[in-house]
C-alpha cells in the first residue's frame, strides 16, 4: 500500500518538482495538486490523501488557513510544510531567476 500524496503550492515549478520527486519516492503515490488553498481543501475532501506538502503564502487560502480548516473539519492528513518565507531563501530565489531561472 502506497502513502497518498497531495502537492500544494501557488508555483508551478514548485509543483512540478515537488511531484516528480514524490513519485520518484518508492512506496508515494502522487494523487493531486492544488495551487492554493482552498482548492487544497476541495481536493482533500475528494481524494483523501495520506499527505500533504504544503506551502504557506498562496492566493485564496494561505497553508496556515488550510492547516485551521483542515482541523476543523477532523481530516488527519500529515503535512509536510515547503516554504521559502525565510529571507535567505527569497533572496536565493530572486538571484536564480537574475541568473536565468523561470517561473512558468
Amino acid at each position: 500500500m502506497s502513502t497518498r500524496v497531495l502537492v500544494v503550492d501557488d508555483t508551478v515549478l514548485f509543483r512540478r518538482i515537488v511531484s516528480e520527486v514524490a513519485a520518484e519516492t518508492p512506496g508515494v503515490e502522487v494523487v493531486g495538486t492544488a495551487a492554493n488553498g482552498k482548492l487544497a481543501m476541495a481536493r482533500l475532501a475528494a481524494l483523501q490523501p495520506d499527505l500533504v506538502t504544503l506551502d504557506i503564502e498562496m492566493p485564496e487560502m494561505n497553508g496556515i488557513q488550510v492547516l485551521e480548516a483542515m482541523a476543523a473539519a477532523g481530516m488527519k492528513a500529515g503535512v509536510i510544510i515547503l516554504s521559502s518565507l525565510t529571507v535567505r531563501g527569497g533572496e536565493l530565489t530572486v538571484r536564480a531567476l537574475e541568473l536565468g531561472a523561470f517561473d512558468s
